[in-house]
């Protein structure tokens, strides 16, 4: 192994923990994850276990650091996905955490609504208002429903301050998380008191924001026992997941276009004036002045997972017998359909959508089915799917900024697949480069806490260590059959639209769902 020292990134996912130590030239030397589920016992609902997410990060840990002298790791950096968890005064989870793709807080969209004008929340906060995504509805679901655990919530902490918090003893935020909780000024970069007022939400409930490069607090004895780090080891605030992608992927200059593939899928650009678009989530980026739009996609990694669990037994049986990926079983045999699946279409929105539509309600749709269609051509149409949902958002993306952009760096795990990756480029007609380290989370937010503990300058080490893999080029021909199936993908929706809201309906009168307001501004 590389000698040290060392630094250490943590990414809290969608589907899992993930752990990576980089010596303070970018090198992976070591790597843990660790996988937990979804609980979603009820159409529109999910939520995971917090408590499973901090002992999934003990294993990651010591995996990743197993054979290294914990004196060598000079600083930590956790990086994490969208959800809210309350927790005690001990920092222990009062209740389940409540993730992204929830949408039970439709009714508090709707009340959120009546109090304040959508358009001064979206001019303090620089987001729209949405469940799931946004921590204010979900806040305020837990005070009408569960009262109980309102007034035992010490503070509401998202997934990464969540586990700085277990590490440390200390609650924080990092400025990028604290943007989507629609409590945050994104140009003051403080709680907005007069919509904590009106919400009547204590700001003492909140955790302490921080800009993500800064000191959150060091590691404690008791967390240093579980973990195998060394106690007092400094650790930053860190930053959300997309954050951290960016840095890892290199993109540190206005205008570049990325795609991150997760278990939600997000296309984003960097912009240095605060001019945002409604369509977006947007987020301060660690450079001052500067800003992150994300076009957030929610079936991407999720759509194939849910393949996997539900139709993929058989992959999943081989590639337990003989250690081949899974995933690699589902897209090798995806390969084997034809381009644009016999027309087989699948809209990507198992669990509602974010970007461009914005429609909680919507659901997964595969349209076009045929006697002649077979596993093959649905694994591929997923594929497509996501891929189709990731050229809507730079369509929309491309015509906001003005500028078009004939390459486009990719990273993610699911990033790594070739199959997926070709896809992505024969459908959007671009190069796509993939990175040398996928795992993009968790580098950028370890370059953060090199930052933090000042090993490194500025944020242009991440050019340095963002090295490219391979370009996919599209093919041409492929490309203009997508064009083609490209337009009636996005004729679908709107059709349909108005069917999602009679199945939530549905749900509800049928008791499968909670409460839902159909009419949410």
């Amino acid at each position: 192994m590389t000698k040290g020292p060392y630094l250490l990134g943590v990414d809290i996912g969608g589907t899992g923990s993930k752990v990576g130590l980089f010596t303070l030239t970018g090198e992976l030397v070591g790597f843990g994850y660790s996988e937990y589920q979804m609980i979603s016992n009820v159409p529109g609902q999910a939520e995971q276990d917090a408590e499973i997410w901090w002992q999934a990060t003990i294993y990651s840990i010591r995996k990743a650091i197993n054979g290294v002298s914990p004196d060598e790791i000079k600083g930590i950096g956790v990086s994490n996905t969208n959800g809210l968890v309350p927790v005690d005064k001990q920092g222990y989870p009062v209740r389940p955490a409540i993730m992204l793709w929830d949408q039970r807080s439709l009714s508090e969209v709707g009340y959120i609504n009546s109090k304040l004008d959508r358009d001064t929340v979206f001019a303090i906060t620089g987001n729209p208002i949405a469940p799931g995504a946004y921590s204010l509805p979900i806040i305020l679901w837990i005070m009408r429903h569960e009262p109980e655990t309102f007034l035992k919530t010490h503070k509401f902490m998202v997934p990464g301050g969540y586990i700085v918090s277990r590490l440390t003893g200390e609650f924080t935020i990092d400025f990028s998380r604290a943007c989507t909780t629609l409590l945050f000024d994104i140009q003051r970069l403080r709680w907005h008191k007069p919509f904590l007022d009106l919400m009547e939400i204590p700001l003492e409930k909140l955790p302490d924001p921080l800009p993500s490069t800064a000191l959150a607090g060091e590691v404690t004895s008791s967390a240093a026992e579980l973990t195998g780090l060394k106690p007092g080891t400094p650790v930053i605030a860190g930053c959300t997941d997309t954050t951290g992608a960016a840095i890892g992927t290199g993109i540190v200059k206005p205008g570049e276009i990325f795609i991150i593939m997760g278990t939600a899928g997000r296309v984003c650009t960097i912009s240095d004036q605060p001019h945002f678009d409604n369509r977006f989530m947007n987020f301060n980026y660690v450079v001052p002045q500067s800003w992150l739009t994300v076009g957030a996609i929610n079936g991407v990694g999720s759509s194939l997972r849910w393949i996997r669990d539900t139709f993929g037994q058989m992959e999943q049986n081989i590639a337990d017998a003989s250690g081949l990926n899974v995933y690699d079983l589902l897209t090798s045999q995806a390969s084997k359909a034809p381009v644009g699946s016999k027309g087989l279409l699948y809209l990507p929105y198992i669990s509602g959508e974010r970007t461009p539509i914005w429609d909680p309600l919507a659901r997964g749709v595969f349209f076009g089915i045929t006697l002649s269609h077979n596993r093959n051509d649905f694994f591929r149409s997923v594929l497509e799917g996501a891929a189709f949902a990731i050229s809507h958002v730079i369509e929309v993306l491309e015509t906001i900024t003005g500028f078009s952009r004939s390459e486009i760096r990719i990273g993610g795990v699911a990033a790594e697949n070739t199959v997926w990756n070709q896809i992505i480029a024969d459908l959007l007609g671009k190069d796509v480069i993939s990175m040398a380290q996928v795992q993009t989370e968790i580098l950028g937010v370890a370059i953060l806490a090199g930052i933090g503990i000042n090993v490194y300058g500025d944020l242009s080490t991440a050019t340095e260590f963002a090295k490219q893999d391979r370009i996919f080029q599209p093919d041409l021909q492929a490309h203009r059959l997508y064009n083609q199936l490209f337009t009636i993908y996005k004729d679908i929706y709107p059709d349909v639209a108005k069917y999602f809201k009679q199945l939530a309906l549905l749900d509800a009168h049928q008791g499968n769902s909670s409460e839902v307001e159909l009419n949410v501004g």
